[in-house]
């Protein structure tokens, strides 16, 4: 995400469906109920969706280590959404020592975690030149990799891994054009980092992430380090409406030119939309209109395999149920588009 812009009985649950030469789902979770579920609650009885070919995520917001509450917000999340989610995602730096409990948190819900692995301390700003890409390529953060390769190596389940995302946008240390930093150098740290956890780690899918090209990013495809050091071709995109430096955008032009380039970059590797969420509009119909745009856009997609919500009230309320109309979309949208 851009920060330099402001960063009961569950439904029944789908069957784990080969998506990918690797065989791996991604997944995230995080834990506060009254942060994503305030606005408003669906009815009972959510539809069962055991023959869709399509997978779907969340990132949540708070500690995923809060015991039986983790729980609950997936639950939550299910009922809100009308099934339950296949993805659940956790952010972490580099620094971090991968929480084994957090990804248990995750397997117990039937989910799959996709892990973002930041490059950086995220307690400070922008420009650290500790955290370049010259630093990377130059070995500086091996003993970092190293250490979480043999971690999720040692975890042995499936597990999703998006690395220095969003590099085409202006505001990480390993972004274009920061501290530095060439596509070349994107490249070649991204190699060094498969190297290292690949050999460690089989389970490890890797999915290269850019932002959807919009205000204030770049053409990405110069920064793509190859097939055979990728998974899964993820892409970012946020709807932050009608405020300063921004304007309103539709699914369509946020996303389908992106999504196409991306086609043209790596025909085989399958696409997932890795954060997506969408600001309430100057009309309450707004938001549930964009969300029935961009499950139009994703379904007329056959690469697109799957999405993961920002269910958040951060920079703005991103979360799909702001409102009654949102929620139905968003509900009505997911059963149709996970039936196809």
């Amino acid at each position: 995400m851009d920060n330099a812009a402001m960063h009961a009985t569950s439904p029944g649950r789908r069957p784990f469906r080969v998506l990918t030469r690797r065989n791996f789902l991604s997944a995230s979770v995080g834990t506060s109920i009254a942060a994503f579920c305030g606005a408003c609650s669906p009815d009972q009885g959510s539809p069962s969706n055991a023959l869709s070919q399509h997978f779907w995520g969340c990132f949540l917001p708070g500690s995923i280590l809060a015991g039986a509450g983790s729980a609950a917000a997936i639950n939550q999340l299910a009922q809100l959404a009308g099934t339950d989610p296949d993805v659940v995602h956790v952010y972490a730096s580099i620094v971090d020592q991968l929480s084994v409990a957090a990804l248990d948190v995750v397997r117990q819900a039937a989910a799959t975690p996709l892990v973002t692995l930041e490059p950086w301390d995220p307690s400070d700003g922008q420009e650290q030149s500790g955290f370049s890409l010259s630093s990377i390529t130059g070995g500086q953060h091996d003993a970092a990799l190293h250490r979480w390769a043999g971690q999720l190596g040692a975890w042995q389940h499936p597990v999703l891994l998006r690395f220095a995302q969003e590099m085409n946008g202006s505001w990480y240390p390993w972004s274009i054009g920061v501290n530095g930093n060439s596509a070349a150098d994107y490249r070649t740290a991204w190699q060094r980092m498969y190297a290292i956890i690949s050999e460690a780690a089989p389970n490890v899918s890797f999915v290269w992430a850019p932002n959807a090209i919009t205000e204030g990013t770049t053409d990405f495809t110069s920064c793509y380090p190859g097939d055979q050091f990728v998974d899964y071709l993820g892409l970012d995109g946020y709807n932050w409406g009608t405020i300063p430096g921004h304007q309103w955008q539709s699914a369509h032009k946020l996303f389908s030119h992106s999504i196409a380039t991306l086609d043209r970059l790596a025909p085989d590797l399958p696409v997932v939309v890795t954060e997506v969420g969408c600001a309430e509009g100057n009309q309450p119909e707004l938001k549930a209109e964009w969300i029935r745009d961009f499950f139009s856009v994703i379904g007329e997609n056959k690469r697109v395999s799957g999405f993961v919500w920002f269910q958040m009230d951060k920079e703005r309320d991103w979360r799909f149920n702001s409102s009654h109309a949102s929620t139905a979309a968003f509900r009505e949208s997911l059963e149709q588009w996970t039936r196809k």
